[in-house]
């Protein structure tokens, strides 16, 4: 089976002449990559970078991103992607759990590299920009390392709100599945023009919507978020998939660019971490002009593999994650006794298919309570209706337990952004002297809004058991948001 650098090198030979890397400072046929990455493997391997080493990569979404992540690759080593907007010391405990032994930093990361090392003192430290510039003079021949399908080539962090992430390894072979199934699913081609502005960092972005375009020779747009930017490169380079966080598609629905902006290259919106309640949907849809949005449910563990929902199931099943599970993937929902569960009942969505992790790094417990008999454990509370589709109703974790009685906050959050004044909710859980917890909601409204709270509490108490509703409301300008796009939940919780 095929390693992911050795499809670098196919596309190179196959694709020879077409522009595949395209940023706002670069644009890369297959070939310039390949050999950029050729020199670079040779360089670091030079300088004494191994098989088997971990070494960080810390770049913006961009061509230095991809030099540092392929060179890895070649040389057998295993990058670890890291969040660009980590600080120092939420960095060093990362580097320290993952017995890096190296970082490939773009420039513009200096000043935070220099903090990390004066207290680490890393062997092997290195900015792109100079790296590549001193491989200049090395060869661009393939190096043709021993190196399997089954060796592991990549840790990626997992996106927690709190603590230290654990690191999810994968072996070649897991993120080509991934790749290979979201391909089939989105029918994506080597004619396909791929818009990568979601970080890199993150495995949705690097293994589904980029991989999965690499893998079929498709040209890839990369950079990093902004709504002009989204717009912009859209119209300017015919793009025709992307994948974002719903947030992104709301901003860029809002940008005064729109008006001017043609679109209609799109073919697929692809979204995911966070559902997008269908008033949203109705908005983005028809500010865009384009109903082709698909959310996609997956956990970082998975690959990320899962389900998705079609666009024209967006009005039959608002609220859904889908039925359809990606074609190497198999889904059901368990009780905790292990059993199906019957339609309607809660239990715990479980996946199994070709994508899913090899384990944690240096954590057997987690990976032995996340891993069993073959199936990935995913920690989603969730039910299925009668015609087969997902629904989550929260995370295991999240679930809120004041005097003793199970509320998921999810199910309160989709009542509330029916209210045609609430543009969005979260619901948390906080600590109380006399019931444990109590629900909390953090709303943001609509522009110009005059809803007060009352009329909200009426609203959520028209469709919701009374032990359900909120005690206390909060009125935000904004919620806040982890590079990925999720709801940071223990910073709502202070708000």
């Amino acid at each position: 089976m095929i390693t992911i650098h050795r499809v670098l090198e196919r596309n190179a030979r196959k694709h020879s002449k077409k522009e595949a890397f395209i940023s706002k400072t670069a644009r890369l046929t297959y070939p310039d990559m390949n050999s950029a990455a050729n020199r670079l493997a040779r360089y670091l391997q030079e300088k004494g970078v191994k098989r088997k080493d971990h070494v960080a990569v810390l770049s913006r979404n961009n061509e230095h991103f991809f030099y540092a992540y392929f060179a890895l690759m070649k040389l057998g080593a295993i990058p670890i992607p890291l969040n660009g907007r980590l600080t120092a010391n939420e960095m060093i405990p990362i580097l320290e759990n993952m017995d890096t032994v190296g970082v490939l930093f773009e420039s513009v990361f200096s000043t935070v590299i220099h903090e990390v090392n004066n207290q680490l003192n890393i062997p092997h430290p290195f900015s792109i920009e100079k790296a590549v510039e001193q491989s200049l003079s090395y060869s661009t021949d393939n190096l043709h390392l021993p190196i399997d399908h089954r060796d592991i080539c990549q840790i990626v962090l997992t996106s927690g709100t709190t603590g230290v992430p654990k690191g999810v390894q994968f072996t070649h072979e897991q993120i080509i599945a991934a790749a290979t199934g979201i391909a089939i699913e989105f029918h994506i081609s080597s004619k396909d023009r791929a818009l990568t502005l979601m970080p890199l960092s993150h495995s949705a972005p690097l293994n589904l919507f980029f991989m999965a375009p690499f893998y079929c020779g498709a040209t890839h747009i990369i950079g990093d978020y902004a709504p002009q930017d989204f717009l912009k490169w859209i119209q300017e380079e015919k793009t025709t998939l992307t994948f974002a966080a719903p947030i992104a598609y709301l901003l860029a629905a809002k940008d005064q660019g729109l008006a001017t902006s043609d679109l209609s290259s799109m073919r697929l919106f692809a979204y995911g971490g966070g559902a997008m309640p269908l008033a949203s949907f109705q908005f983005v849809s028809q500010a865009f002009n384009n109903k082709n949005f698909y959310q996609v449910y997956g956990l970082t563990e998975a690959g990320p593999n899962g389900c998705y929902l079609r666009p024209e199931e967006h009005q039959l099943k608002p609220g859904s994650i889908g039925k359809t599970s990606v074609v190497n993937v198999e889904m059901k929902v368990l009780t905790d006794e292990g059993t199906e569960t019957a339609p309607g009942e809660y239990g715990e969505i479980v996946l199994k298919g070709d994508s899913l992790m090899a384990g944690y790094y240096k954590n057997d417990a987690d990976t032995l309570d996340a891993l069993k008999d073959g199936w990935l454990h995913s920690g989603d509370i969730a039910y299925r209706d009668e015609d087969g589709f997902f629904y989550i109703v929260d995370r295991k974790k999240d679930v809120i337990i004041p005097g003793g009685v199970n509320v998921y906050p999810r199910e309160i959050e989709e009542v509330l952004t029916r209210h045609p004044d609430v543009s969005q909710a979260c619901v948390v859980g906080v600590e109380h002297g006399e019931w444990g917890e109590t629900i909390k909601a953090v709303i943001v409204l609509k522009e110009d809004s005059l809803v007060e709270e009352r009329e909200l509490r009426q609203f959520v108490a028209d469709h919701l058991a009374e032990y359900k509703n909120p005690r206390l409301y909060s009125f935000v300008k904004e919620l806040p948001y982890n590079a990925s796009g999720k709801i940071l939940k223990q910073k709502v919780k202070e708000m």
